[in-house]
């Protein structure tokens, strides 16, 4: 679940190490740590059968080594567990990998790595169910390949940009800038960015390549050069043991070549209480409409959820949560869960998940 940070705290958290790693070798001016968590989830949706599944279980080395006074080298290699609901997938995948430098004037990485606006996100604290009204994911799924991200910590503020390389158009085309702040109990970051894939899949068609074979037919992809244009502003408030959270989205579809487009917002509205001091209830609503010029209706989808977590210690933790969804989506991610949901149509569906994550 994201915890809320003070902006000049992010980047400590974008490239720590984990409290509970491995140390596989640390000197003066040297630091590599091997890391992991194992997850487990149960999951029951409506008009299916309750799953048990190994979740997003992953692992990893991370290394940092001092190459000047003013001068740190980083990197991370990170695996994780492809796993699919209908048990088809359950292989190890790679899911970061990258290199840096930490100076004076900022972190530079590059390599395979979750986005600028991802790693800033959202007022959206589930571990499985939220996120429809986060838009910046649509096409990229908040991840590039071939991603060159930079971070600057001021005393005050945090900047954080990031391009990711098209590579012959093998990539998506990704640009984005984000600032964070505080101001006494306020957090609050904004930004945007655009994004392009020139080969979307919209859909497939079948196709007879033979007419003298008019019996072989097979599924061909149905691409289209869209750009999504986005915009996110985000202020949370903390009093005591409560967060409260609100989040805008603004986001822009557009096929290229064509004046077809589909304008979305979205608002996304939770709070966190500690109840303890090793365990957090957490609420959201989210909400996202879509208007578009070319298709005669429009869509809107809104998403509830409800949970708390307790952690038996630094190194476990269990949760459980309660979710309802209704309405449409061009797809979002829930950073939590590390799940991606792809455009769907949900009818008043309530869905319930019980996790527990042991950490490395």
């Amino acid at each position: 679940m994201k915890k809320t940070l003070l902006a000049v705290a992010v980047p400590a958290v974008i490239f720590s190490n984990a409290v509970s790693a491995v140390e596989l070798l640390k000197t003066e001016e040297a630091m590599v740590d091997f890391y992991g968590q194992l997850r487990t989830q149960i999951e029951k949706y409506e008009d299916k059968d309750v799953t048990l599944n190994a979740g997003s279980s992953r692992a990893g080395v991370k290394a940092e080594y001092t190459l000047t006074e003013t001068v740190d080298v980083f990197g991370k290699v990170e695996f994780g567990l492809n796993f699919k609901a209908d048990g088809s997938d359950y292989t190890m995948k790679n899911r970061l990998h990258y290199v840096g430098l930490d100076t004076d004037f900022g972190k530079f990485s590059i390599g395979r790595q979750w986005i600028v606006s991802d790693d800033m996100y959202g007022a959206e604290y589930s571990y499985f169910f939220g996120g429809n009204g986060i838009l910046h994911a649509t096409l990229s799924k908040a991840r590039h390949d071939s991603l060159v991200k930079y971070n600057y910590e001021g005393e005050s503020f945090l900047l954080a940009a990031n391009y990711g390389l098209t590579e012959d158009d093998n990539n998506q085309e990704l640009a984005e800038l984000f600032v964070s702040s505080s101001i006494g109990n306020f957090n609050f970051h904004f930004g945007g960015g655009v994004n392009r894939d020139k080969s979307f899949s919209v859909g497939t068609k079948t196709v007879t390549p033979n007419p003298a074979v008019p019996e072989f037919t097979k599924e061909e992809k149905i691409t289209a050069d869209i750009e999504n244009t986005f915009f996110e502003g985000t202020l949370e408030y903390t009093v005591g043991p409560v967060l409260l959270g609100f989040t805008y989205y603004n986001s822009e579809l557009a096929k290229k070549g064509s004046n077809v487009t589909i304008d979305g917002d979205g608002f996304s509205l939770g709070a966190t209480y500690s109840w303890a001091d090793n365990a957090t209830a957490y609420t959201g609503v989210g909400y996202a409409a879509q208007e578009s010029n070319a298709l005669q209706e429009d869509g809107d989808g809104k998403t509830y959820y409800i949970g708390t977590d307790y952690n038996f210690n630094s190194w476990s933790r269990i949760y459980v949560e309660y979710g309802y969804e209704d309405g449409d989506t061009l797809g979002y991610t829930n950073k939590a869960s590390d799940s991606f949901v792809g455009v769907k149509s949900s009818d008043s569906e309530s869905k319930f998940a019980i996790g527990a994550r042991v950490y490395w």
